[in-house]
């Protein structure tokens, strides 16, 4: 459990960190950010794995990279359900969602290298 919790908070300070690097996304609380977090991981859950066998001929024709566009797509339904972060539009959602990804990515690796 104190694992999930970790992992939210590490991903909402990479929302934090997101907005101030990707021009259009806004975050207007650490709250907000958490909050982002937490509906995003569960549209993943929910929606990713239906999305990707329902375009997998896109999927595999792309080599998996069309997954980049599902993912801004999530990232941008996640700011229609979140009043604390705001996304102008889907090439923002797109550009978010990977730069949040790969400092989530960088921020997790340090602190599994530190404990």
């Amino acid at each position: 459990m104190i694992h999930h919790i970790i992992q939210f908070v590490v991903f909402a300070v990479a929302v934090l960190i997101t907005a101030k690097v990707v021009p259009g996304i806004r975050v207007k609380t650490f709250g907000g950010a958490l909050l982002f977090a937490v509906v995003l991981a569960i549209l993943n859950k929910l929606c990713l794995g239906l999305l990707i066998m329902l375009s997998l001929p896109l999927v595999l024709l792309t080599f998996g990279l069309f997954i980049l566009v599902l993912n801004g797509l999530l990232y941008w339904a996640a700011d229609k359900v979140v009043g604390g972060v705001e996304v102008d539009g889907f090439g923002s959602a797109m550009l978010g969602s990977l730069v949040t990804s790969l400092i989530n990515w960088g921020l997790l690796m340090v602190l599994r290298a530190a404990f």
